[in-house]
């Protein structure tokens, strides 16, 4: 039996693919990748690892989809229906995983009718997708590629292995709905949307076309040395799925009837027009004037100080990632919740992290426990970044700022919703947020300081990020921490867990231990106190005026407290 045409162009490609993702010299191209500025979709806990660990894990998880997943072509008819449907935005494209033709796969496409072409001119050729990663939340993880011009070839790379059949153009999490990639369904977008829109629609469009009921898949087998090689890498599923159809207007009618019933069904137009979001998440941390390029115009002083920027905004950068790839939109979707409902909780709580979590729950179908845990950690971030992610470096050993009293008066005086403290401890740097949340029962407390810690570790993720709380009731620290234990103590029998046996010592070394971090934020928020933007200190910015307002950048801002006024 002769090789279907379409099933060796995919098979063939597969196996090049897949030589290609477990060879040296695709290790050497993702680093030249990364110098260049391109960045990977990865679970927001390697970013703490070396760049050598991200890409092996990178090419190991590519190459897994490419080994273990079905393997696609497409009929011309089929192809030009997706791409139309994918140029036309006016028509939305609902996500759900039934659209999926398999959980992974490649689907891949010929040059002269690709899926798409990319504004270099190059087509796209091939889709690869699979689970999501680590940490992410329900959906695929998906990459687009493009071929290796000619031109930029090795001389005789494929005699040396070291030929690059395709290369990624962009990859990223597709969350099913009902989160949703605004790409998918708004007619007008951000400018920094539209080159990926049309690629990605028409990804979609293609797995609309490949499960619509018009459309007919066959396994078909190529050349039989193509077969023989996919058999020495170890491929599973070595056949291809070829669709076809009765024409393109079929193809084109089973893709958008099917779009608009699902949008029928989702009855939801609101998930189709997301609140802005004033800071965003970038993918990257952006250290702005502290660039680690631009180390070596600074004094051993100023060198210190760009090194802590660096470590306070990676850390609370990859706790950001992970939250928003465990649950996507959640900033955006708190923000607008707290525009229209912040008039019932006190002005001085960005949101009481009992609504974050029931918000998890309702939203996210988050478990109660998890729920519970991640509730008023995202609750901190989620303050902190709105106020503008600004975050205070202390000059003063903690002990001198230590006060054994409770600083009720943060209500009033906080300047912004959340803050973020930077300690600087021996060489070791212990990264805080504070942020102030509302006690549920108020007979208790009206206002429970919280603060999220990750005592000096700088790759601590939200799992182990530690939450140290107290009301700001009484006059000592040492009875508000009494009051908050037996407050939490009596939460636990409630419900039906025992409460954690405490005795007077445990007591005063909790007080203690918070007076240390009371005490230097009561100073940093009392009105007169002295602090500097540290940027301008380098000379590459003007300073920015305390108290800090909120700001629309990504980036993190830190100011030093030099001085605290008089105790009051």
């Amino acid at each position: 039996m002769s090789a279907h045409p379409l099933a060796d162009l995919a098979a063939g490609l597969r196996s090049r693919t897949l030589a290609f993702l477990r060879s040296p010299v695709s290790r050497e191209f993702w680093n030249m990748l990364v110098d260049r500025g391109h960045t990977f979709v990865m679970p927001a806990a390697w970013s703490a690892l070396p760049r050598s660990r991200q890409i092996e894990g990178l090419l190991a998880a590519e190459g897994k989809r490419v080994s273990d997943g079905t393997t696609f072509a497409m009929a011309n008819d089929l192809v030009r229906a997706a791409r139309e449907i994918g140029q036309d935005q006016s028509i939305p494209l609902p996500f759900t995983p039934d659209v999926l033709p398999a959980p992974s796969g490649m689907l891949v496409f010929s040059a002269d009718e690709p899926l798409a072409h990319l504004p270099t001119g190059l087509p796209v050729v091939a889709v690869t997708w699979g689970p999501p990663m680590d940490g992410f939340s329900p959906g695929v993880h998906l990459t687009w590629w493009a071929p290796m011009r000619e031109e930029d070839q090795e001389e005789d790379a494929a005699a040396r292995g070291r030929l690059i059949p395709i290369v990624p153009d962009f990859d990223l999490h597709l969350s099913f709905l009902p989160h949703f990639d605004t790409r998918l369904h708004r007619q007008q977008l951000p400018s920094g949307l539209i080159y990926s829109a049309v690629p990605l629609r028409s990804v979609v469009a293609a797995w609309y076309a490949l499960t619509a009921d018009g459309t007919t898949l066959r396994e078909e087998r190529p050349q039989a040395t193509v077969t023989q090689a996919l058999k020495e890498l170890k491929a599973k599923k070595r056949g291809v799925q070829v669709a076809t159809t009765s024409g393109a207007g079929t193809a084109h009618r089973g893709i958008t009837d099917r779009a608009a019933q699902t949008m029928r069904d989702l009855d939801g137009a609101d998930y189709f027009d997301p609140a802005p979001e004033l800071a965003a998440t970038t993918k990257k941390a952006e250290h702005g004037v502290f660039d680690v390029t631009l180390d070596h115009q600074l004094d051993a002083g100023h060198r210190r100080l760009a090194h802590i920027y660096r470590e306070a905004a990676d850390h609370w950068h990859r706790l950001e990632m992970q939250v928003t790839q465990r649950y996507p939109g959640i900033f955006e979707g708190l923000e607008e919740l707290r525009a229209q409902n912040s008039s019932q909780w006190q002005p001085w709580c960005w949101m009481p992290s009992i609504r974050v979590s029931a918000w998890l729950i309702k939203m996210y179908d988050a478990p109660i426990e998890q729920a519970s845990w991640d509730g008023p950690r995202i609750a901190a971030l989620g303050a902190w970044r709105s106020g503008g992610r600004h975050s205070v470096l202390t000059t003063l050993p903690l002990q001198a700022t230590a006060s054994g009293r409770v600083p009720a008066e943060l209500t009033e005086t906080m300047p912004a919703p959340g803050l973020g403290l930077v300690i600087d401890d021996n060489g070791t740097v212990h990264l805080m947020l504070a942020y102030l949340d509302e006690v549920d029962d108020r007979g208790t407390a009206d206002a429970e300081l919280v603060l999220i810690s990750n005592y000096g570790q700088p790759t601590r993720m939200l799992e182990d990020i530690t939450k140290l709380t107290v009301f700001l009731s009484g006059d000592t620290l040492l009875d508000a921490v009494k009051a908050t234990q037996a407050y939490y103590d009596h939460a636990a029998v409630q419900n039906g867990t025992e409460p954690h046996p405490t005795d007077e010592a445990l007591y005063a070394e909790h007080a203690y231990a918070l007076s240390l971090f009371t005490g230097v934020l009561a100073g940093i928020c009392t009105p007169g106190a002295e602090l500097q933007d540290a940027g301008a200190l380098t000379g590459r910015k003007l300073p920015a005026p305390w108290p800090p307002e909120p700001n629309v950048l990504s980036e993190t801002t830190l100011w030093l407290l030099t001085g605290t006024p008089a105790a009051r």
